[in-house]
């Protein structure tokens, strides 16, 4: 946790000598700990909000077969309306969002809300700066949180068992060697790292 803090807080020293930033983009691969860091930073940083990837996964129902077993691949989550309503939050300082019901499996509309008084927001997920998404140019600040691969299986077998993905924690170990380790290599060979403004390593 220590090591979340001291990256927290070179986030806020950056936004400290960058006042006009609004939108940041904080990506990483499959168990680098974005949703812990995003909740540090929201913690420590008043007037701050986050607008998590995650409630724009495509509903189970609309998914087939294939896609059910990579759901959190880029073509499970439905990238234009979570496009559309960056931009509308860039242009308008406000926004409705959706969130992630991990017990229904599936996403919730309204549950994430940006008002005009909020000064920063951060919006977080696997795909923030994949090229294909073009979401990049609406960013004030992008982030990368950096991880050894072998380090994320582990958390990850664990997070699959406690949401209820996996009946077991050795299944969870395979998910997080396939279509996480999938998605991970997708990331990094799509150079979300090298264009980051900000590339944080964490363990």
């Amino acid at each position: 946790m220590r090591t979340v803090e001291l990256l927290a807080d070179r986030l806020l020293s950056e936004l400290q000598h960058r006042p006009d930033v609004y939108l940041v983009g904080v990506a990483g691969i499959p168990g680098s700990g974005k949703t812990t860091f995003c909740q540090m930073v929201l913690n420590r940083l008043p007037g701050s909000a986050v607008v998590p990837m995650d409630g724009y996964h495509l509903p189970r129902q609309s998914l087939n077969a294939d896609q059910i077993n990579r759901r959190g691949a880029p073509d499970t989550f439905d990238q234009v309306a979570f496009r559309a309503d960056l931009v509308r939050l860039k242009e308008t300082r406000a926004g409705v969002f959706p969130g992630f019901d991990h017990a229904a499996k599936d996403p919730c509309r309204g549950m994430y809300r940006v008002s005009p008084e909020v000064s920063v927001v951060i919006v977080e997920g696997l795909y923030v700066l994949l090229s294909d998404w073009r979401l990049q140019g609406l960013f004030d600040l992008t982030v990368f949180l950096d991880c050894d691969l072998n380090e994320t299986t582990e958390r990850l077998a664990v997070r699959h068992l406690e949401a209820g993905i996996v009946a077991s924690l050795e299944e969870g170990r395979r998910r997080a060697l396939g279509t996480d380790r999938d998605n991970a290599r997708l990331i990094l060979a799509d150079g979300c790292r090298e264009r980051a403004n900000l590339v944080l390593c964490i363990s």
